[in-house]
């Protein structure tokens, strides 16, 4: 009898076959850690993580052009937390300062304070700011701003179609458009209170040159 047949007749394995079998072990693991990699590294990647933001779904298409600086920004028709209608283009001759947020989201919770009290320095100016809650319920939203003392206008994107057109990629991202309803600037991701009074500067009506990401 050979010592491989005396080996397999009490039970053990040949020192071959084990080695094998180890290496295919290792093989398996060693493609699962680095496929979890991958996915970790995906995620993290995202483009919607970008500039602060938080990733939000859109379940809707987009209908038309996306907005351009330098072009007139995509117009919409939304309702109000009181269930009234207005358009974007109700306020032309008017800066706009459009912000889509939701009220989960930390970035936009950390700087409603500063947009209320840029709004509040400028309102006497003729500066409107539309807030766009993306996807959330009248009740939820309205709750938030009461208690948060939002005075500025909210609109109510429940169908994420005005996202849709406007291809939004997270929340918060801001828009900033002129009297003549021309976008100037935008910025994915929160804001400091200082560049919010710049890129809001540059769309009043003494305003100087257009800033922001392009």
């Amino acid at each position: 009898m050979t010592a491989e047949l005396e080996l397999s007749t009490v039970g053990l394995v040949p020192p071959s076959a084990s080695r094998w079998r180890r290496w295919g072990t290792n093989v398996v693991v060693t493609a699962a850690v680095g496929a979890a990699i991958v996915g970790i590294v995906r995620v993290f990647d995202r483009p919607a993580a970008a500039g602060g933001s938080q990733p939000v779904a859109i379940s809707a298409a987009p209908a038309g052009p996306a907005p351009r600086v330098g072009k007139q920004a995509p117009d919409f028709r939304v309702q109000d937390l009181d269930g009234n209608q207005f358009q974007l283009s109700d306020f032309r001759g008017r800066p706009v300062w459009i912000n889509f947020w939701d009220t989960w989201c930390p970035p936009c919770r950390a700087e409603n304070p500063d947009i209320e009290a840029v709004f509040e320095a400028h309102r006497n100016e003729g500066l409107v700011v539309v807030a766009l809650s993306v996807g959330e319920s009248r009740s939820t939203v309205k709750a938030y701003a009461q208690r948060a003392g939002i005075t500025y206008l909210i609109g109510l994107d429940g169908s994420t179609d005005i996202a849709a057109e406007y291809r939004l990629a997270g929340v918060p991202t801001h828009f900033f458009v002129d009297a003549e309803g021309i976008v100037r600037s935008f910025q994915i991701g929160g804001l400091s209170k200082k560049s919010m009074e710049a890129r809001v500067a540059a769309i009043l009506p003494a305003g100087g040159s257009p800033s922001g990401s392009q």
